[in-house]
Parts: C-alpha cells; structure tokens; sequence
C-alpha cells in the first residue's frame, strides 16, 4: 500500500475509535497490517484501537513493535510510556517518555506522563526536579501543576504544595459539583464579611474527605467569628457523622438563602496546614454516638481481656495504587495467631477470603457486611470507635480511626501517595495514633512488615496481662 493509503485508513480507523467503535477500527486495519505488518503507524493505531477496548496487553505489542519500526515516531512512545507506567515498569516508561520529550519538548502529554512516573513512587524530589522541568516549558498546564503538587506534599512541602492543589479541578481528574455553578470559590477565610454564607463540598474518596474534615472545625469557628455562614454538603454516606460533628446547615436543608461562595473540602488545608507546626497534637476530630459504640463493643468483646482488633487488607484500585496497598488475608496468619478477637474492616465483600482461613488454619475474622458497607458511613465509624486497635494498609478507615481516635497500625510500601507520607513511624495528620509500619523496596512480599505488627500485637498484649 502507498504512505497516502495508509494514512488514509489510519484516520478512518482513528474515527471509528472516535465514534466509540475501535472494533470497527481494528476490523479497517486487519487487512493492511497482514500485508503490511511491520508499517508503524498502522501498528500505532491498531494499539490504539486495542487500548480502547482495554486490551493494554495488544496495545503494548502494537506500541513497541511501532517504536521499534520508527523510534521517533513520538505519538507512540507517549502510548507506549503510558502503558508501561500503569504496568509499574517504570524504569522503561522513564526512558521511553524522556527519549519522547527530547524528542518534542513541547509535547505537554508526554511530560504529564513523564512526571506521573514519580507521583506515589517514593521518588518526590526527582519528581519535583521532572516536573519543574516541564512547568517551564508549559506553565498553564493545570495537570503537570497538580502533579508538582502531590510531589510536593509527599515531601512535607506544605505551603507551596497546596498552592499547586488548588489546580486540580482544572484537570481530567477531579470535578466540580453543579452545585457550586455561579458561586466565588473562596481564596481565605479573610474574605468572608458578616452575611455571608459559604458551601463547603466534599470532593474525591471517603478517606481523603474524612481527611480534610479535620480541617473543618477551625473553618466554622473562623467563619463565625467574621459573622459568616457555613453550609455544608458532604459524600451522602458522611452525612450523618458530619451532622453529628459540626452543628451546622447542611445544603440539603434548604432552610436559608442561597450561599454565595463556595469552598471544596480539600482547599481547607492551604489555609490551615502550611507548616509542620500547624498540624494540632489532638486525638479525634468527629464525634461517634457513644450508646451506639457501647453496643458494638458488647457485641465484639466476646471474651473479656482480649483485645478487640480491625484489619483491613485490600485498598485502592488500578488508577491509585491498589498492587501496593493489598496484602492477601493469608499473609496474616502470623498477626491472627494471636489471642485477640479480630473483626475485617474491609470495604468489599471477604466471605470467601475469611471463610478460607477459617476453614484451613481454623482462625476467626470477624465479618460485620451490614456495617461495613452500610449506606451510612456512621455506622463504619462507630465500629472503628468500638475496637482497640485497627491495623490496616492505606485506605479510608485508617483516615476514620484517626478522626475518632482509635490506635492504628498501618502496614504501607514506602511508594505510598501524600496522604501517608511522613520523615518518620508517625503521621502529621494523626500524630496520637497512628503507627506506620513501612515495607521498603528491598523486601519481597508483605512477610517483614506482618511480623513487625505481629510482634507488636504480642507486646501490647502482654502488656495488658
């Protein structure tokens, strides 16, 4: 086929993946690449058509064979990096997306990737170095600000790091709610004026808004005090505990006149946490219904001495990080041999996984589905309130045993996101009880950290006789 042809048949097939048909694309190109197999953008839009599909296996042939035909054909080094960056091969992705930016320094989408191989890697400060790098060349580029952001805070770098946050609305990522259409999204609580009434919405997971929340104390108070309003409209399931919490109007209320600012959530930290020392040495920052805790409690407490202690072992998913925030429930054994009742906090259905190590090694894991996925979210929280301990990788209820103050272990790779990041075992955001217990690059599997808890567990027990 003639160059012409086949540029001819690659926008053909580019359309159908553009009209939400890659099949019909693939279908376009089989022909052509049987006689033509190693013409490279052929192969590079056929990895497109894959990728669409979500066959990323097919997507990553077509891309390295394209690249290995035309090794600057930069379009498809950017997929090929892009693929092999959410394959965790880093190292290949960092090479691939640098030899592309060399290539095409004004190539936004390839320093975007490029920079994104750092974020949660435990690599922040070559990050920052990468991201810097490209803000230079593109400096309205909201996502590569967001990136220097996370990279930022992963180093402690607070000030600055929540200056970039606040672009992250400008990005793919993170939405607005249609709730906020037509409001001023506040810059400082010192823009507030008596009469004033300001929405503050939740935004991203249950973790990362239980998080902020502990922000949202000092904003009702510093409202207040300016004669100003706040309304709140938190996830629906933290309606309650929310409620509860801060005696304040919730948007569903409709009690008053309309707000005209609006805050997210997660702005609350540019303006209360911009050094290490503004970070409060408290012990909770929600309130749990203490009858209702005292129920769960008796309910757990099935024999009296013995420490009542949550696990929770999978969290996460592709897109943030899950394959270095799950430890198999059969990793545990060395931590559930011990003489404590233990309850799963886990946020997806373990029947299976919990019956399987009952029934081969005769351990009990307490399983509570009616709580743990309850709409409401109060009643998660009241469970963790109701334990002694919580030992858990990062997900959102090591965020809940912060906010009610129940200790917590948690069991993390040192390639963890910002929000589990510290210099040292403890947590800025939850200085009083939280532990890390952090597994390095050099150990293979999850074996290391469980025994660290496990010894732990076994001290703590002793301890209380």
């Amino acid at each position: 086929m003639s160059a012409p042809d086949i540029l001819d048949l690659c926008r053909a097939a580019s359309a159908r993946i553009a009209a939400g048909d890659p099949a019909a694309g693939e279908a376009l190109l089989a022909g052509p690449l049987a006689v033509t197999p190693c013409d490279p953008n052929l192969l590079y839009v056929a990895g497109n058509c894959a990728l669409a599909r979500g066959d990323e296996a097919a997507a990553l042939d077509r891309y390295e064979r394209s690249v290995a035909e035309a090794p600057t054909f930069v379009a498809a080094l950017v997929n090929l990096g892009f693929i092999l960056r959410t394959r965790q091969r880093l190292d290949e992705a960092r090479a691939v997306l640098r030899r592309a930016v060399t290539l095409e320094p004004g190539h936004a989408t390839a320093w975007m990737n490029l920079v994104s191989c750092s974020v949660n890697e435990g690599v922040p400060a070559a990050g920052e170095a990468l991201a810097r790098e490209a803000l230079a060349l593109h400096p309205a580029d909201a996502t590569l600000r967001w990136n220097l952001a996370l990279l930022l805070l992963e180093q402690g770098v607070w000030a600055e790091g929540w200056q970039h946050y606040r672009q992250r609305f400008d990005t793919p990522v993170v939405s607005l709610p249609e709730s906020v259409r037509g409001l001023r999204r506040l810059g400082n609580p010192a823009q507030l004026a008596a009469g004033d009434s300001v929405l503050c919405h939740g935004e991203q997971g249950l973790g990362d808004e239980i998080l902020f929340a502990g922000m949202l104390g000092e904003f009702i108070a510093d409202a207040s005090r300016r004669g100003a309003e706040v309304v709140l409209e938190p996830n629906p399931r933290l309606a309650g505990i929310f409620a509860r919490t801060f005696r304040v109007r919730h948007r569903t209320d409709g009690s008053s006149a309309a707000p005209n600012w609006f805050v997210p959530i997660g702005d609350l930290p540019g303006f209360y946490r911009n050094s290490a020392g503004a970070f409060p040495r408290r012990r909770r920052y929600l309130e749990v219904d203490a009858a209702a805790v005292s129920r769960v409690r008796e309910t757990l407490a099935a024999r009296p001495g013995r420490p009542v202690v949550g696990i929770a072992w999978r969290g996460g998913s592709g897109y943030t990080h899950a394959v270095h925030r799950t430890i198999p429930l059969a990793d545990w054994l060395p931590l559930l041999r011990h003489d404590a009742v233990f309850v799963s906090l886990a946020y997806h259905d373990a029947a299976a996984e919990i019956e399987a190590v009952r029934k081969k090694h005769g351990l009990v894991v307490v399983d509570l589905p009616d709580v743990t996925r309850a709409r409401d979210y109060e009643r998660t929280c009241e469970l963790v309130a109701a334990i002694d301990l919580l030992v858990t990788v990062p997900t959102s209820v090591h965020h809940v045993a912060g906010a009610v103050g129940t200790p917590c272990w948690l069991l993390m790779d040192e390639r963890a996101a910002w929000r589990e990041c510290s210099r040292d075992d403890t947590l800025p955001w939850y200085p009083l009880t939280h532990r890390r217990l952090v597994k390095s690059r050099t150990e293979t599997g999850w074996g290391g950290a469980i025994d660290r808890a496990a010894a732990a567990l076994a001290a703590r027990i002793a301890a209380q006789g």
